[in-house]
C-alpha cells in the first residue's frame, strides 16, 4: 500500500499490473482483502496519483460558494501539494 496524501492510497496487483485507487483508513479484512474499494485503476504510479489531484480538487470545489478567484487559489494551492508528491516520485 502506498500512502499519497490524507486518507487516499494506492495499492498495487501484480500480474496484470494496476494501481488501484482507495480512499478511507487502509484497513482489511479478516480474509485480508481491503476493505475499502477500489475507486480506480491505472497501469502506472503516476496516473494513479493524477487522478488522486483531480478526485481532492473536485471534492474541494464541491462544497459551498466560492467566487472565481478563490476557485482558482484552492486549484492552485492543490496543485503545489501534488507538484512536490509528482517531483518526489520523478527522482
Amino acid at each position: 500500500m502506498i500512502k499519497v496524501i490524507d486518507d487516499w492510497y494506492i495499492t498495487v496487483e501484480a500480474n496484470p499490473i494496476n494501481y488501484v485507487v482507495r480512499h478511507g483508513d487502509g484497513e482489511k479484512d479478516k480474509n485480508g482483502k481491503m476493505k475499502d474499494r477500489g475507486i480506480a485503476y491505472f497501469s502506472t504510479l503516476r496516473g494513479a496519483v493524477k487522478f488522486i489531484r483531480g478526485q481532492i480538487i473536485a471534492e474541494e470545489l464541491s462544497d459551498g460558494l466560492r467566487t472565481l478567484g478563490d476557485a482558482i487559489a484552492d486549484i492552485d494551492k492543490a496543485n503545489e501539494r501534488f507538484e512536490l508528491l509528482m517531483a518526489k516520485i520523478e527522482s
